[in-house]
């Protein structure tokens, strides 16, 4: 089968960097090629393509309203004459002459709906994103969840407590969607005026909520216990998941969350907000931890409550079952196979 995926951009984020994972799985029994419409793209991260992925960049300037670069996209579709050509930002619908016999996956909610009705079929990450896309607009989408290539993840092996406390957050920093401001809020009421909490955070990513973030960070006193990483490879994260005792994503909305996936993957406990995706991952509390959206005095309990219990055999066997759920559910290699037979039935 000749498989076309394309999408807006290619830089390191979730759907993006999930793109490759299935591309990559993808071209090992399947002709599979790689679209990117804008001149938006990470070259490290296109540098972890397989080789037998044809990659075409169209390198339109973001935002442009030449239809050059629309007649170049729908002329090199013409003439590959895929069997399947899968969309992942709902946008391109409008641009694609032949968007009625595409596929396009939602990857998160609240995406705008009104170029859904112009794809064959959708595909939701979640059933969260399944029931978004329902409830706003009667459409019914395939569920095929996102996944991670837990084969190259590194595991955790010693759940020891240490002298600092370590606690990742991996997202984009975007603190009105990813709620990063909870968890500094909430690590700021756990060490106190004193300061005896040996707690240290890790944020990981790059965003326009930075300076709001570095700002806060400085009000709450927190100088010696925030790090800001920048933005980090997929490669970087999966070796380096294991150094930490816990991965904390507070997030107010989120269709899915690779993260979680990831940390759980690395046999790294999670702490999770009561929302949408992540509560699917985690299926409420049996495979992590859960603390009330948005309300940081639960965060912080529920911190304290797990570093209180990091060390009891109770702990250990929750997080050994958590990442053998995402080894057998959400398994990048499934997703691709799971895509490859939606093709096949419709």
């Amino acid at each position: 089968m000749k498989i076309i995926h394309i999408n807006f951009s290619l830089e390191t984020a979730g759907t993006e960097t999930m793109l490759v994972d299935i591309v990559n799985e993808q071209s090992q029994q399947h002709e599979v090629i790689l679209v990117i419409l804008n001149d938006v793209y990470d070259i490290e991260l296109i540098k972890k393509i397989d080789y037998r992925v044809q990659i075409i960049l169209i390198e339109r300037p973001a935002g442009s309203r030449n239809p050059f670069y629309l007649l170049k996209l729908n002329n090199i579709i013409r003439k590959l004459k895929p069997d399947c050509i899968h969309c992942h930002n709902e946008r391109l619908g409008r641009l694609l002459y032949r968007a009625s016999s595409s596929y396009l996956t939602v990857h998160d909610t609240r995406v705008p709906a009104e170029n859904f009705g112009r794809y064959k079929k959708l595909f939701a990450i979640s059933r969260s994103v399944q029931d978004d896309i329902r409830e706003r607009t009667g459409l019914e989408a395939d569920l095929i969840y996102n996944g991670v290539p837990v084969h190259s993840i590194r595991p955790k092996e010693e759940y020891g407590m240490t002298p600092a406390f370590r606690i990742v957050q991996i997202s984009r920093l975007v603190h009105e969607k990813k709620g990063q401001h909870i968890l500094l809020q909430a690590v700021s009421q756990l060490i106190g005026p004193s300061g005896n909490q040996n707690i240290h955070i890790d944020l990981i990513g790059s965003g326009e909520s930075l300076a709001e973030l570095t700002a806060l960070v400085a009000e709450l006193n927190l100088q010696d216990h925030v790090t800001f990483l920048g933005a980090r490879d997929r490669s970087y994260i999966h070796e380096h998941l294991h150094e930490y005792h816990l991965l904390v994503q507070p997030s107010l909305f989120e269709g899915f969350g690779l993260t979680v996936a990831e940390a759980m993957a690395a046999g790294v406990p999670v702490l999770v907000s009561n929302i949408e995706g992540p509560l699917e991952i985690t299926n409420q509390d049996e495979f992590g931890f859960v603390f009330s959206v948005g309300d940081v005095n639960h965060c912080a309990e529920q911190i304290q409550a797990i570093m209180e219990n990091y060390s009891t055999s109770t702990f250990r066997e929750k997080v050994a079952r958590a990442r053998h759920r995402v080894q057998t559910q959400f398994d990048v290699r499934r997703t691709a196979h799971d895509y490859m037979a939606a093709y096949e039935m419709h």
